[in-house]
């Protein structure tokens, strides 16, 4: 039976392509584009800062990932021949800093309050870029807890990142439902011993690499109808 719910924040919880938005403003368009090469890069960033030093006490090549992501958004621009201000990038990344929340994120928060099922955050992010998007979301009524694995110096998928869960709540990993709409993560979360729930908002095919994740669904409402919670009080 699950006991709680925990939700990756960036591509799950907040829009990380509504980022196209501010960086279009600055490059016309280039937006989109733009968008995607950060996001995929800045993944790619933080997967390789663990793997080449994946200690216990925390890889030493760790930056927090508000430094990833910023380096990231160099690369990316690097890679499509635009000119980076200083002001530019700042302006992008402060938008970067308050995406916006998708729409069901309020409503499924909302609904498993009501069932009394606790809720959390795990997330790359650090403690101030998870504490703004939170803030400017308005999220923060209705999560439990908003865990950052900047606390151990490593990125998703390590392990150690999946356990952060059980040094906050006393559960065992299958019952912890585990949400992300990154394909990745919701496999690393399913090796962890997590029970999953992949967002596959895009309609992507799934990852080939097994095993798949318990569910799949298009939005997060769908958590709401998952087998196993309490019955929504009256």
């Amino acid at each position: 039976m699950m006991k709680i719910a925990v939700f990756d924040a960036y591509g799950t919880l907040f829009d990380v392509y509504s980022i196209a938005q501010a960086a279009e403003a600055e490059f016309p368009g280039q937006g989109q584009a733009l968008a995607v090469h950060w996001r995929d890069k800045q993944i790619q960033y933080s997967q390789l800062i663990t793997l080449a030093d994946p200690q216990p006490q925390g890889s030493r090549h760790y930056q927090s990932f508000w430094e990833v992501t910023r380096a990231a958004l160099q690369w990316s621009c690097a890679r499509l021949g635009l000119s980076l201000s200083s002001a530019a990038e700042e302006r992008i990344m402060g938008a970067y800093a308050t995406l916006s929340a998708f729409d069901d994120a309020h409503l499924v928060l909302q609904g498993l309050k009501q069932r009394g099922v606790p809720t959390a955050i795990l997330s790359n992010g650090s403690p101030d870029m998870l504490h703004q998007a939170v803030t400017h979301a308005g999220l923060g009524p209705l999560l439990d807890a908003v865990i950052s694995v900047d606390g151990i110096a490593q990125f998703k998928v390590s392990p150690r990142t999946y356990a952060l869960v059980q040094h906050h709540f006393e559960v065992e990993p299958h019952e912890v439902l585990f949400v992300s709409s990154n394909g990745w993560d919701a496999l690393g979360a399913t090796w962890y011993g997590f029970t999953t729930y992949w967002v596959n908002r895009m309609n992507w095919p799934p990852e080939t690499l097994k095993p798949l994740p318990h569910y799949t669904g298009k939005d997060l409402l769908s958590v709401l109808d998952l087998p196993g919670w309490p019955r929504q009080e009256a």
